[in-house]
């Protein structure tokens, strides 16, 4: 992932209040196309117009080359409100997230995110690394509205979690049963982005505390009740797998 700089250039300054409407517009359209991550952009209004920060997937992320049609229409609206296209300055990687996968013969994706995490939830099952959504392909209207609406969602819930405070044991249910509604969206768009790919996609399932880790190694796929854990855990997180289910999980939290 990097942090770059988007500079808009003012070549009119008549329309303000158009300007900043144009910026935020194209803003939100890269993000639901995938080509800018998470959805606060801190904003700076220049001597020459507007800066803007924003984490991608990799630093040709911004490329026309993945643009859709709402990218498209909302860069046209950036000329006709008297602004340039965005000037792009690639200020460095980002130095704790996690690399784009780079495999050429990936296996299986896993659907992965948690609260501080900005990368694209859609993990390589070989490498773990990020696969950033404008790589495959599109789900409603040029967009990836239900991936990015899941991902929103889950990071919610560990947040509450983490924080301990107000909903964690509402929290913590939506994220560790398959049968909330968190985890039912979940596997709609893991099974969304196999129909898509024709690979198979895995839905992790957290567990945070427990009574034992003998009891934890005891447990069973959810699902179909099959044996699912692993001698050595994947990517050292999960310790589940059911290759059957398209599930992961982990020992409990509080018993590593």
């Amino acid at each position: 992932m990097y942090t770059i700089s988007l500079n808009f250039i003012a070549t009119s300054k008549l329309n303000v209040e158009g300007q900043i409407d144009a910026v935020n517009s194209l803003l939100g359209a890269w993000r639901m196309n995938g080509q800018v991550l998470n959805n606060h952009f801190p904003t700076a209004k220049t001597e020459a117009g507007y800066s803007v920060y924003v984490n991608v997937p990799e630093s040709d992320s911004i490329s026309d080359e993945f643009q859709n049609k709402y990218v498209k229409k909302f860069t046209d609206e950036l000329l006709s409100n008297g602004l340039s296209k965005p000037e792009v300055i690639i200020l460095g990687k980002e130095p704790e997230c996690a690399d784009s996968c780079s495999c050429v013969d990936s296996e299986f994706y896993i659907l992965f995110t948690t609260y501080v995490m900005l990368e694209s939830p859609l993990r390589c099952g070989k490498c773990f690394g990020t696969v950033p959504l404008y790589r495959i392909p599109k789900s409603y209207e040029e967009e990836y509205y239900n991936i990015i609406c899941w991902q929103s969602d889950y990071k919610s819930c560990d947040s509450l979690q983490m924080n301990c405070t107000v909903g964690e044991r509402f929290a913590t249910n939506q994220m560790s049963s398959i049968e909330t509604p968190l985890s039912s969206k979940g596997l709609e768009v893991c099974e969304f982005i196999s129909s898509k790919t024709d690979m198979p996609v895995y839905y992790y399932l957290y567990k945070g505390p427990g009574k034992s880790y003998k009891n934890e190694a005891m447990r069973k796929c959810p699902k179909c009740n099959g044996a699912w854990l692993q001698s050595e855990p994947l990517h050292e997180i999960f310790d589940f797998m059911c290759s059957k289910c398209k599930l992961l999980s982990n020992i409990a939290w509080s018993m590593r």
